[in-house]
């Protein structure tokens, strides 16, 4: 697996875990970059997120789907990165949109993590005191 730089894509893939009358329960995980879960928090490309920030993440970008009913957000897991309950008959083309935005906002928030430890570096390499 490589890590993630500006050019390099996040991509992530869901499985199903479980269908009943109204949904299909769903798994998603990053699948180009090394990750791993260390409660309370994943480490994504060497960045740590904490589960509430995953969750708001997920969030923010499902609630610009007014007709995505999602029931509860799980984050938390050695196995997936979210789970998720996709209501049955919503738009296949929505969800990969979705997915590919979670991945887009992830990915946006690593590099801006580390374009600031990169100034912050460069600062005091630079900066006599």
């Amino acid at each position: 697996m490589n890590g993630l730089n500006a050019t390099t894509e996040l991509k992530l893939k869901a499985r199903m875990t479980n269908v009943d009358e109204l949904n299909y329960t769903i798994q998603v995980y990053p699948l180009n970059i090394e990750w791993k879960y260390a409660d309370p928090e994943y480490i994504i490309n060497e960045h740590r997120f904490k589960n509430d920030s995953v969750r708001q993440i997920i969030r923010n970008v499902v609630l610009k789907y007014k007709d995505f009913m999602y029931g509860t957000i799980k984050v938390g897991s050695k196995d997936y990165l979210f789970e998720v309950q996709v209501p049955k008959g919503f738009d296949t083309g929505n969800l990969k949109e979705i997915i590919t935005q979670i991945g887009t906002e992830i990915k946006d928030e690593i590099m801006k993590n580390e374009n600031e430890i990169e100034t912050f570096r460069k600062f005091l390499e630079e900066t006599e005191f």
